[in-house]
């Protein structure tokens, strides 16, 4: 199985925080001023539809074809669940304690920083919460999560959850550092849960071993 190391999680999720931080101040700005309608439609379209990998319903189509397909590790489901949507929930719950304006209705986008209206976050108004991505940290969830089971696939993993990140920046729902700072997210949640779920190979038979 993929069993990435708690440290080596840390790290990655503190290096994402770090660039988010740089990146408010760098690049923000300039990214979110390309004009997303200047790509080919055909590759828009695509990564308009990379969404569905941090999406509500997206993940449960994935759930199901694991539950349909893979008897073996339909044990693994609700864990599953637990290192996928977690991490969004916790993204959320940050946006009642951080106002940002999302890059979409925000006019200076030459100084994104001054987006950050203050403290406490605005609920309820969708404009208002750009900080930070709960797709993306979502999507990175269920990327970490579905790699422990089929570490075969986890390079495709990464890139379908970088692609959904992709698509919330280019599509202006959020600033390219509330994506890093929600992957970093994900990747505390994946330490800290790693060793009290599933990463042991021994649960592939949980009949047989008590995880």
């Amino acid at each position: 199985m993929f069993r990435p190391s708690v440290r080596y999680l840390y790290v990655a999720g503190a290096m994402f925080w770090l660039l988010g931080a740089v990146s408010v101040f760098t690049l923000d700005g300039p990214i979110a001023q390309f004009d997303v309608w200047e790509v080919p439609g055909d590759l828009r379209r695509f990564v308009q539809l990379a969404e569905v990998f941090a999406h509500g319903a997206g993940i449960a189509v994935i759930l199901v074809v694991m539950w349909a397909l893979d008897v073996e590790r339909r044990f693994y489901l609700p864990r599953v669940c637990v290192m996928t949507f977690l991490p969004g929930i916790i993204a959320r719950a940050v946006k009642f304690l951080v106002t940002r304006e999302r890059p979409l209705t925000f006019e200076s986008r030459a100084a994104a920083s001054e987006s950050f209206l203050g403290f406490p976050g605005t609920p309820g108004v969708w404009e208002l919460q750009s900080f930070p991505s709960g797709h993306t940290a979502t999507a990175v969830g269920l990327a970490f999560a579905l790699s422990s089971l089929y570490p075969q696939g986890r390079y495709l993993f990464a890139c379908l959850a970088l692609l959904a990140a992709a698509q919330r920046v280019l599509f202006e729902a959020h600033y390219l550092s509330d994506t890093l700072a929600a992957a970093g997210i994900a990747c505390f949640v994946t330490a800290a849960l790693r060793d009290r779920l599933f990463w042991d190979a021994r649960c592939l038979n949980p009949g047989r071993f008590t995880c």
